[in-house]
């Protein structure tokens, strides 16, 4: 595989799942989702994974045979995966920078990632259309709203019959760019714990989903993964309520590469990372020390 023009700068040379094959035991016993790859010793075969809608007319074609995200997840579920979230936006302000000059935003300039009621409509009509020519197992999926503004779609009315046609939000919290450093950066803990808890409060889902994180670099201090997740969980984002859930995004990034991907023995890898952090969110509520 050619991995010299991967996003966040060239992943070759650096640290794979691949090698750690019989290294990491209680991740592949207790880590429930994936995010799209079934290769590992990962015991679940429950996945997720990002799809972007109105990068162009050809991807977004309803027609079931022809539409990219049921063309996706036939292939998941011809490999025995179990899609259990489809994190979907309107990627359209790094669609344009990426060359996609036929990207639309959504109804909100506030928030462009967020995509039109009439979008999730005709996406869950099309899911209904593919059940019954057999393409797909299910009549429907959970479509969980990937936003850019942590707060906008909690604060803002306009956003509510949005909310009641999706399954639940996802922000992305990065340790780079604009997210840096967390006290100023774009996703303030308050405002991510308004935009949160708000959506627990209607019923939904909420994913809060976590990295790239960072490695060995200029601003690098021991644990500063960890100490990310603290601060936000001591600011009052739930930890253990039955919908709220933490997805990791540990794709190598500008000096997050380079980070031991195991063993999970080793604290300081993404195994071990993962190990830690799954520790955290089941340990009895009863010892629970966050929120």
């Amino acid at each position: 595989m050619d991995h010299g023009h991967n996003h966040g700068g060239s992943w070759a040379g650096t640290p794979t799942f691949a090698e750690q094959k019989g290294n990491y035991p209680f991740v592949a016993k207790n880590l429930d989702l994936v995010k799209g790859w079934l290769d590992g010793d990962f015991k679940t075969k429950r996945v997720f994974f990002e799809h972007y809608w109105g990068l162009s007319e050809a991807r977004d074609n309803l027609d079931p045979r022809r539409n990219l995200l049921i063309q996706v997840i036939r292939k998941w579920e011809t490999q025995g995966a179990r899609v259990d979230h489809i994190l979907i936006c309107r990627e359209y302000d790094l669609a344009i920078q990426r060359g996609h000059k036929d990207a639309k935003p959504g109804p909100f300039k506030e928030d462009t990632r967020i995509l039109y009621e009439k979008d999730y409509d005709d996406i869950r009509a099309m899911f209904k259309r593919a059940h019954k020519q057999n393409l797909i197992k299910h009549r429907n999926y959970k479509l969980i709203q990937m936003v850019q503004e942590p707060s906008f779609f909690a604060r803002d009315k306009r956003f509510l019959p949005i909310m009641r046609k999706c399954d639940g939000i996802a922000y992305e919290c990065h340790q780079f760019n604009r997210h840096w450093p967390l006290e100023t950066g774009w996703g303030k803990p308050e405002k991510v714990i308004q935009g949160a808890k708000w959506t627990l409060a209607q019923g939904k889902e909420y994913v809060f989903y976590y990295g790239p994180i960072r490695w060995k670099g200029e601003v690098y201090y021991e644990f500063m993964e960890r100490d990310w997740l603290q601060k936000f969980w001591k600011a009052g984002l739930p930890k253990h309520h039955p919908r709220m859930h933490y997805f990791l995004n540990t794709f190598p990034h500008a000096d997050g590469r380079g980070r031991p991907v195991g063993p999970e023995t080793n604290p300081h890898s993404v195994l071990g990372f993962t190990k830690w952090l799954i520790q955290e969110i089941t340990m009895p509520l009863k010892n629970a020390k966050g929120p």
